[in-house]
């Protein structure tokens, strides 16, 4: 028999934020034929722009009020599939959700089947099993509890399904009339699954089905979950009690109300205590109560014994509409400790780039990072974002492993454990940088494709780290080890992605090593547009120099400092900015020993410290000159950036920078060594005092990121390298 076909029906109101992600989930579902519906209320933010990108891909309806059964019955009336699926416009569901529920439905007995549901920390189950009575109280039992004895007509508990987490066959729930239109929020599937269950329909539970409700805030909560009114839910509740309670029996209707009535006036009352609502909120939710209750016993009493359902079909049908499929998705797992916005270093900003464009092009992707405090797992702009925190258990294993230093083992342990459960996903791929080896463990892995990124190493950064020289204990145990560590991971690496021929060669010489050339994928990084939809470069007078690093040796701030000293000495209309560090104890050092201590207080040079993206884009666009003098870049991400703004770049002809930076094209290139601080200010006061000069490097520059750092370019490359790893393991693996 071919499978059945599914409608996912996503009904939406003012929640453009977090739509796009639910839908994004929906097309990563392995699971066909389905179809996507969406219902959207009487939306006032973008919504509607979100459904126009989506135009052609899925069925869309209007309801015209703020009620979840009108809108659901909408959804039900537009569908066309077999079974009918819901799913909250703030969830999204584990790509094997529908496979995993649909099984069930080969007992036709089956009516109706839901999963387990994951809170917003990603972490922790919003509900699992649950069984409801007749009065709406709510039952959580074992997850091994056999709901299935509970499907019978007049059962006074019954299993009742999460509406975001559920599942219906369609013919089942036209039989019964739909949804009613009393519940315009709360008990509504409630209600549902207990009317099926009475027709002689079945209600199961399947554990494995798994949707993540991330939750964001709405007319009913705000975004700290506390509610704004409760006058429809407690409707809900007293017409549910006095329809589906009451005629078994009328006290025990009155009782349920009494007990629901002080429940919500003594939470009302904590939140005023607590100081989580004013005295005003309170008597509003109080007056909500007793509003609600008395409107839904009106309403029971209104409806008598009349079908509960409300469901209108659609005048004329529309056939089904099969979401796009990609056959040749990868799921991807990037790991990289840092992530933008908490950190803008080179490697942070690369991965999220890569991420993004990555999803963007239709790849399931995972982020394995650090948290700040308790970890989570969040769905956000087509990215799945694990941020985990290092775990010491189970790290002495990784250390005599692999003869890690206990910091790093116990990161490392921490992502092999995550990268575990992304399995779970369908993982094809692991990508991790050489710096801290985060993805070690993973690398003889036999269930996926492992890639490690080269990047500037333990090995070629201690050269320009004189604080890890002067500490010898430091340097023995922690660096030395790392490096040991890291010509191991090198020869070990099923396939290496290279920024630059550069770290490839610098890479071989420092190790002693050969990489043979059949693991090594090129490519360059690439970097986002910074003058497209850009707001124009305020004009100044004078010409203005940007230092973009962290305020250390190696990124080259004291060259930066002892040649702003120098430029300024003979040009007074040129300014210098400094982004990318702090003014800390070591930076102090740094000036103190250049003698540029002064320029603190110099008007013309300012320190921005640590600057937001977006802000920084700016200030790449507003300089006349980026400087980048490293030490040592295994690429120079500041370099093409630089590049994306259209201005030109003058780096020291060190690494990855003398391959990205044309000398006399899009920059100038200093030679390394000794005399690199009056070489970069000699090319500086040539650029200050040659505008037409300048300006033609600018323009140069802006071709060079064109023809060769555009994102594209980047994500073609790494997108190809990735599958052909990919390839290599599913061949080994036939093997």
């Amino acid at each position: 028999m071919p499978p059945l076909s599914v409608s996912v029906v996503v009904n939406t109101c003012d929640r453009a934020s977090v739509l796009e992600d639910a839908l994004r989930g929906i097309t990563a579902l392995r699971y066909a034929p389905l179809e996507i519906v969406v219902v959207n209320g009487p939306s006032l933010d973008g919504t509607k722009a979100v459904l126009d990108r989506w135009a052609g891909r899925i069925k869309r309806r209007d309801c015209a009020e703020r009620n979840l059964s009108v809108s659901r019955n909408i959804g039900i009336a537009a569908a066309a599939g077999d079974v009918v699926a819901f799913l909250d416009d703030d969830a999204v569901p584990h790509p094997d959700w529908l496979s995993r529920l649909l099984r069930h439905y080969d007992d036709p007995a089956v009516a109706a089947v839901g999963g387990f549901t994951i809170d917003n920390t990603g972490r922790i189950f919003q509900a699992r099993k649950t069984l409801c009575d007749r009065f709406g109280r709510a039952f959580h039992v074992s997850d091994f509890f056999d709901e299935r004895p509970l499907n019978r007509p007049g059962s006074p508990l019954y299993p009742s399904l999460l509406g975001t987490n559920s599942t219906f066959r369609r013919a089942a729930l036209r039989a019964i009339g739909g949804f009613d239109h009393s519940f315009s929020y709360l008990l509504d599937e409630t209600d549902v699954c207990l009317r099926l269950v009475d027709a002689g329909h079945r209600v199961v539970y399947e554990p494995t089905a798994l949707v993540f409700h991330q939750f964001a805030p709405s007319h009913i909560r705000d975004e700290r979950r506390i509610a704004r009114t409760i006058y429809p839910s407690a409707v809900s509740k007293a017409y549910f009690v006095m329809r589906h309670g009451a005629p078994a029996s009328v006290t025990r209707a009155a009782e349920a109300l009494d007990e629901y009535r002080g429940e919500l006036l003594a939470s009302n009352l904590w939140h005023q205590t607590e100081q989580l609502i004013l005295p005003e909120h309170r008597a509003s939710l109080d007056q909500d109560l007793e509003n609600g209750i008395a409107e839904g016993e009106d309403r029971a009493r209104q409806r008598g014994a009349a079908p509960g359902g409300d469901l209108v079909e659609e005048a004329e049908a529309e056939p089904f509409r099969a979401a796009e499929r990609l056959a040749d998705r990868l799921c991807i797992c990037l790991v990289s400790q840092g992530w933008p916005p908490r950190a803008e270093a080179g490697i942070a900003r690369w991965t999220e780039s890569l991420a993004t464009g990555l999803a963007a092009r239709g790849h399931q992707v995972h982020v394995v990072t650090r948290a700040e405090t308790a970890e989570t797992l969040r769905f956000t702009d087509g990215l799945w974002i694990h941020a985990v925190l290092p775990e010491a258990h189970g790290a002495e294993a990784m250390m005599l492993a692999h003869d890690l230093p206990p910091n790093i083992a116990a990161w490392t342990r921490r992502v092999w454990r995550e990268v575990q459960a992304i399995k779970a996903f369908g993982l094809d791929l692991l990508s991790f940088p050489i710096w801290d080896l985060e993805g070690l463990a993973c690398l003889d892995d036999p269930d996926i494709a492992v890639v490690m990124s080269l990047h500037t190493t333990y090995a070629l950064a201690r050269p320009h780290k004189p604080e890890w020289l002067a500490r010898p204990l430091y340097d023995h145990f922690m660096v030395r080890r790392m490096i040991a560590a890291e010509r191991r991971a090198l020869l070990a690496a099923p396939t290496l992605l290279a920024n630059s021929r550069a770290i490839v060669a610098d890479i071989e010489d420092t190790y002693g090593i050969r990489l043979t050339r059949d693991r090594i994928a090129l490519a360059p990084h690439g970097t986002a547009d910074l003058l497209a939809d850009a707001p124009a470069p305020r004009r100044r007078p004078g010409f203005r120099i940007l230092f973009v690093g962290r305020y250390e040796p190696r990124k080259g701030f004291d060259l930066a400092l002892a040649a702003a000293a120098a430029v300024l000495r003979e040009e007074a209309t040129v300014e210098f900015r400094f982004a990318g560090g702090e003014i800390d104890e070591e930076a102090r050092a740094v000036m103190e020993a250049t003698g540029t201590s002064a320029l603190q207080d110099d008007p013309r040079v300012r320190f921005l410290g640590v600057l937001p993206r977006t802000d920084l884009e700016q200030a790449y666009r507003e300089a006349d000159v980026v400087l980048a003098p490293s030490r040592y870049e295994s690429f120079g991400l500041v370099a093409i950036e630089a590049m994306a703004a259209g201005r030109p770049v003058v780096a020291v002809a060190a690494g990855g920078l003398a391959e990205v930076v044309s000398d006399g094209i899009d920059g100038r290139l200093v030679p390394d060594g000794p005399g690199a601080a009056e070489g970069i200010a000699v090319a500086l006061l040539g650029l200050a005092r040659d505008r037409e000069g300048c300006e033609r490097l600018a323009a140069g520059a802006r071709r060079s990121f064109e023809e060769k750092y555009d994102m594209p370019r980047m994500l073609d490359v790494v997108e190809a390298a990735y599958r052909a790893a990919v390839a290599k393991r599913r061949i080994g693996q036939a093997a």
